[in-house]
């Protein structure tokens, strides 16, 4: 029976040894696994970056040499395009605009009236709006003006719709025009590539 226990005590000894080994090698392996994975991905984001660069690269070449090579008409007539594209998005958008949208974005333009302005007695013309919501419009966004008389302008047929204010003073030296009109110009001046780029993308 002595032996017996003895023999079993050194089965139980091999087992343990075995699963120690067994478990140093797995985790001698894991650590190799993940150090090869680590060095894989390291490498395929430092390859991935490379080909954007070369990508990106390539295309500026090619538009550089493009643009170099296309004749003057069809540069005018890319830009007319983009133009007429831009210009239809943003009417578009201030046909759709809420009286109250339309109220906030006056006021907005109003706040960058000179200074000369503010105090002096004005006639207010209001293009798409009624006459009290133009003169409301005008006392909460302009300093102290007075409003003598304001205005409602009527679109005529055939005319290109404009929404705002304009005031000029009462002797008529002063006028400012806060309209759709002159927000878009505004935009167009300022802002046209990103305007271009929001509408048409990126590679526009």
């Amino acid at each position: 029976m002595e032996v017996l226990r003895t023999g079993d005590e050194l089965e139980k000894q091999i087992l343990e040894d075995a699963r120690a080994k067994a478990s140093r090698i797995l985790a001698e392996a894991e650590r190799d696994s993940a150090a090869i994975r680590e060095e894989w991905l390291r490498k395929t984001e430092a390859e991935r970056s490379r080909l954007e660069a070369d990508r990106a690269a390539r295309i500026a070449a090619v538009r550089q040499e493009l643009a170099a090579s296309l004749p003057l008409d069809f540069m005018r007539a890319r830009l007319s395009y983009i133009q007429d594209m831009i210009t239809s998005a943003l009417r578009d958008y201030f046909a759709s605009l809420t009286p109250p949208a339309l109220a906030r974005i006056i006021g907005g333009l109003l706040s960058r009236i000179p200074p000369v302005l503010h105090g002096a007695a004005v006639v207010v013309s209001a293009l798409g709006m009624r006459g009290q919501e133009a003169r409301r419009i005008v006392q909460e966004n302009v300093a102290g003006v007075q409003v003598e008389t304001v205005k409602e302008i009527e679109t005529q047929p055939g005319q290109d719709p404009d929404s705002g204010l304009v005031l000029e003073t009462t002797d008529g030296r002063i006028r400012f025009r806060g309209t759709l009109r002159e927000l878009g110009a505004q935009l167009l001046e300022q802002h046209r590539e990103e305007l271009a780029e929001a509408l048409l993308g990126r590679d526009v």
